[in-house]
């Protein structure tokens, strides 16, 4: 579309310049679905753990104008005092046999009662458990033994591969009854 002007002596005419912007926008978003697409979520390699050192200098002060240094945390991380469990399962993916390292525990109640007296023998440190369940377990049974220990006081339960269940020479801490 053009227009006229009349300018004395002369005729001119002027050209409305078109700017496409369709194209333009099918451009841009080409571009956001392509990065959309293509980005990954940033892995563990990414994170750092650390641990940083409780200093009373770098404490916020106390009642009396006096930075009170925390006790440091007291992290047993010795993985040989874990008890091992390990829930195998029968065709139907129950609980066919329950073993506390070694020996053959009968039933939960029984796993149950010896997770207590660990606890006991452990006089206020920590009990931690490794569950090593059978990949045909049924949740339903993971989730009691994980609620069985649990009640009788272990502090962490963790979930280990089936091949990594320990040897006939694992040393556990001995009960007598």
């Amino acid at each position: 579309m053009s227009r006229t002007r009349r300018r004395p002596g002369r005729l001119e005419t002027e050209e409305e310049v078109q700017f496409p912007v369709t194209p333009m926008l099918d451009m841009a978003f080409q571009l956001l679905a392509f990065f959309v697409r293509t980005f990954q979520a940033p892995t563990s390699e990414t994170h750092l753990d650390l641990t940083l050192p409780a200093t009373p200098a770098a404490m916020p002060g106390a009642a009396g104008g006096r930075a009170e240094a925390i006790p440091p945390r007291r992290e047993d991380s010795d993985l040989e005092n874990d008890l091992w469990i390990r829930a195998e399962a029968d065709d139907l993916g129950e609980l066919k046999e329950l073993r506390l390292g070694q020996a053959v525990v009968p039933d939960l109640a029984t796993l149950g009662d010896r997770l207590r007296r660990y606890t006991k023998l452990l006089e206020g440190r920590p009990l931690r458990v490794r569950l090593v369940a059978d990949d045909g377990l049924r949740y339903e049974q993971a989730a009691r033994v994980i609620a069985t220990c649990s009640s009788a006081g272990v502090a962490a339960i963790r979930l280990a591969d089936p091949g990594s269940a320990p040897g006939p020479s694992e040393n556990l801490p001995r009960i007598t009854p």
